[in-house]
């Protein structure tokens, strides 16, 4: 029988979903932040017309008056879903072991707490996205798994071994 490469016992607390929420929110695609700055002052230009002249002052504060508004209904929006799952969670998710087993071809899942076990191959995964504190394993494009990098004992072994079984669909963010 095959013995995993790589296992790594992690967690998911409260505090490591409301940041990834905000890292899917604003880092996985870059555009978003920028987005939002195009559609603010686009917005301004229309509002900051004052018969056929273009007011100068007023495009701006209107820009950052808007490109705030629209920050703050992002960051409005991930609370609200940050605190709805938290208060509807009644499996134990957050706070309970996920062991990841990861083979020459498949990665394991299992949580003995929740009695779930999954099984998936290299290629099935949607993409791989590495920021300062966590690996986020997407399976689909709305659906993740995270793993700490703080409970990796050996970072930077476990990153070329993703590298190499992830190749392109890993990207640092």
């Amino acid at each position: 029988m095959q013995q995993p490469k790589v296992i790594i016992n992690t967690t998911m607390s409260k505090e490591d979903y409301r940041k990834f929420l905000y890292i899917a929110a604003f880092r996985r695609n870059k555009l978003i932040i920028p987005l939002l700055g195009l559609i603010s002052l686009i917005a301004s230009i229309i509002i900051s017309f004052e018969g056929e002249n273009l007011s100068f002052t007023k495009l701006i504060i209107s820009w950052i008056v808007l490109f705030a508004l629209a920050i703050a209904v992002v960051v409005f929006k991930v609370e609200r879903r940050n605190a709805q799952r938290i208060k509807t969670d009644k499996t134990g998710a957050f706070d309970s072991i996920n062991t990841l087993k990861f083979y020459e071809d498949r990665i394991v899942f299992e949580n003995k707490e929740l009695k779930s076990t999954g099984e998936l191959k290299y290629s099935q995964f949607y993409a791989l996205l590495e920021s300062k504190d966590y690996f986020i394993f997407y399976l689909t494009v709305n659906q993740a798994s995270l793993i700490r990098k703080k409970d990796v004992d050996n970072l930077s072994e476990f990153k070329e071994f993703l590298v190499e079984k992830f190749g392109n669909k890993l990207k640092s963010i």
